[in-house]
């Protein structure tokens, strides 16, 4: 079952741009569409993966650590939703 991801992002959409591209480039196993945006507070990014499990893999070795050095989550906490 396809899988989505929301979050918004308190960080400055030029630090968006320099990790962007470690991140899905190459694109990551599972990943169907990934769009981001600046907001007043940030950037949000959405993301459609295959599975949960293609999510997680991908969040596990490859958001975490680019989250911590951007100084750590954002608030507030991602949302997740199987799609149909």
């Amino acid at each position: 079952m396809s899988y989505a991801f929301v979050q918004d992002v308190a960080s400055s959409w030029e630090q968006y741009e320099y990790y962007a591209a470690a991140l899905v480039d190459p694109a990551p196993t599972g990943l169907i569409l990934h769009v981001a945006g600046p907001t007043d507070e940030g950037f949000r990014i959405i993301d459609v993966w295959e599975s949960e499990e293609d999510w997680h893999d991908f969040q596990a070795l490859r958001l975490a650590p680019a989250i911590a050095a951007l100084g750590g989550p954002s608030r507030p906490a991602p949302t997740f939703r199987d799609l149909h």
